[in-house]
């Protein structure tokens, strides 16, 4: 994906082709952005590993941000609170990713998802607006993909390796391994299992097997051989050559 050097929005929707295409340009601009952020910081609050991009679009304030190395924040992702991240983790464009966030090692956070590590009170006395603000705060494992469209809400934690399909709400902890989606989000089954689709085409492939072994069973038998012959496969018998017209 090649695209001129004045496309501005490039490499904030796109920030994993910054480390091979950026111009000088580009990685001056970066340089500057990073350095904003951490002169904008309290004292260690802000701490961007190696390799790492934020997006001049990004909307960036943190209580404390903790990047870790060949980590992104694309365009128009909006981040609040306390986040820290392991390394090679994405936050890709649109998402929002507010409160206490933990992220382990290689998690993707598809564009639109929300990770919402804060709550407000709902006390009847009290109108929503002057509820008091909790935080339990979201924990994600390594090894994660959450799709795109994800609600993440507090206190829930993820498990490594998990699978969270587009559009889920998760508002339950998830152990390891699990593939979870829908609303609320539910386990579909353990990643380490082979998905529906290969056990589908698993079964399809054994079945073409079986009727061609029985039908070259079937050629290979001696003439006056009183052997039954096998069944046809799922398609029915043969259709008849010759049929009555229907009765008017």
């Amino acid at each position: 994906m090649n695209h001129p050097e004045n496309d501005d929005g490039l490499f904030g929707h796109c920030p994993w082709l910054f480390a091979e295409q950026a111009s000088d340009t580009r990685r001056a601009a970066q340089e500057q952005r990073q350095k904003g952020l951490l002169a904008g910081a309290g004292s260690g609050s802000v701490r961007l590993g190696e390799n790492c991009f934020v997006a001049e679009t990004a909307a960036v304030y943190p209580d404390a941000l903790h990047l870790g190395d060949r980590s992104y924040i694309a365009a128009h992702a909006y981040v609040t609170g306390d986040i820290r991240t392991g390394a090679d983790c994405t936050i890709n464009p649109f998402t929002v990713v507010r409160g206490t966030v933990t992220l382990g090692d290689g998690v993707r956070i598809g564009a639109h998802s929300s990770l919402l590590g804060f709550n407000h009170g709902t006390a009847p006395e009290l109108p929503v607006h002057q509820q008091p603000v909790t935080s339990r705060g979201i924990t994600v494992g390594d090894d994660v993909w959450i799709g795109s469209h994800v609600v993440v809400v507090d206190g829930v934690t993820i498990g490594d390796h998990c699978v969270i399909g587009a559009g889920a709400v998760v508002t339950k902890d998830l152990p390891a391994w699990t593939v979870a989606a829908g609303n609320p989000a539910r386990r579909i089954r353990d990643r380490r299992e082979p998905a529906a689709w290969q056990n589908a085409r698993r079964s399809r492939a054994v079945r073409h097997r079986v009727v061609r072994h029985r039908a070259v069973r079937h050629h290979a038998m001696p003439r006056g051989s009183t052997a039954t012959p096998p069944r046809r496969a799922r398609d029915g018998p043969a259709p008849s050559r010759c049929r009555r017209p229907p009765p008017r």
